[in-house]
Parts: C-alpha cells; structure tokens; sequence
C-alpha cells in the first residue's frame, strides 16, 4: 500500500508524501512513472522495450538507424526519440512510453504528447537518413499491462503478421506490467532498508 493510499479518510494529518523524494502524493502512478528512487529500474525497463520493438523491426527488414539519437533542432534544443527505423524510402520515427492509466485517454493522450514534441524533426531525420517519407509515432503501453490498440497500427506497417502481432501484443502488455511490479518491489525494498 502507498502512503496516499494508507491516508484515506485519515484528515490533514496523515502522511501522503512520497518516502524517498520530496512528492507530496506517495501513489503508484508516482513510484511507477516518476520516483527519482527507482529511476534505475525505470530506464532499464524503457531500454528492454525499446530493444523488443527494434529486435522485431531488424527480423522484418527494418534498418535502426539509430537508437535514442541526438537530435537538435533549429532552436538547438536537444531531443532524444527511441529509435529510428529505415526501410527503403521510408523512415519511423518511434518513442516508447509506459503509462500509468489513470483514465480512459491516458495512452492515446502520450501519443499525441510525443508526436507534438518529435514531428518538427522532419529536417534533422532527413539529415540522418536519406528518406522521402517521415512518420512520427507514439507508442505508449499501460504500466498495468493495457495495450493501446492504435500500437497495431505500427506493427502492421513493420510488416508482422496477425498471429504474430498478437504474441508480441501479448508480450509488451506483460513486459510492462511485470516490470512496473518490480518497480514497485524495488521502491518499496528501498524503503524497508531505511
């Protein structure tokens, strides 16, 4: 149980704040998404994903270019995309996200924060990769293991088969869920080290 948890219906008083940081709500979506104490665990989970994506990408043909490249654009802020994946004349540009769902729109709202914050790098991909065609793509999973159906649409376009996008459907969901758990795990062994 989470601090903000245990506090319900406890009044002011009660402890809410995070254990390990300066976060005044001690929640799951916190501990999972943002906790600087578990930050380890998080990016090693982010970098499994990444490779399971670029892994399936590479069997069907995709070339990765480049994973997480350096990209400045014309104000010189850096950006930092997951992958980006080159098959003859086309180029995907793909950043993974896991959410905690917290509502009906959680995931489909990450993908549109992540085109928004990539699709003005048609220039800088351009300057990676000799492509015509550039697409930005979002690809959020839910940190307890919902699959976000738009995701279908992007193995579809690497080229997997139906029943084979249903193993690897099945496999993100329960990457993300277990790794999420042992995130928790983690934080909360932290705690009991104290």
């Amino acid at each position: 149980p989470t601090r903000a948890f245990l506090a319900r219906g406890l009044g002011e008083g009660a402890v809410r704040g995070c254990r390990h940081c300066p976060a005044e709500l001690e929640t799951c979506a916190h501990i999972i998404g943002y906790c600087p104490a578990v930050q380890e665990a998080r990016i090693k989970r982010h970098n499994n994903l990444c490779s399971l994506l670029a892994k399936e990408a590479q069997e069907l043909g995709w070339v990765v270019i480049y994973l997480e490249p350096h990209l400045s654009d014309k104000t010189n802020e850096l950006f930092k995309p997951d992958l980006v994946l080159v098959k003859g004349i086309r180029a995907i540009v793909v950043d993974i996200t896991v959410c905690y769902e917290s509502g009906l729109s959680t995931l489909s709202d990450a993908v549109a924060e992540k085109v928004s914050k990539y699709k003005h790098l048609v220039e800088e991909v351009r300057a990676l990769t000799p492509v015509s065609e550039i697409e930005f793509v979002g690809f959020p999973l839910g940190a307890r293991g919902k699959w976000y159906s738009d995701n279908e649409r992007l193995l579809t376009d690497l080229g997997l088969s139906s029943s084979r996008s249903k193993r690897i459907v099945r496999v993100f969901s329960q990457r993300a869920l277990l790794s999420s758990m042992d995130i928790i795990y983690i934080f909360v062994s932290r705690a009991r080290q104290m």
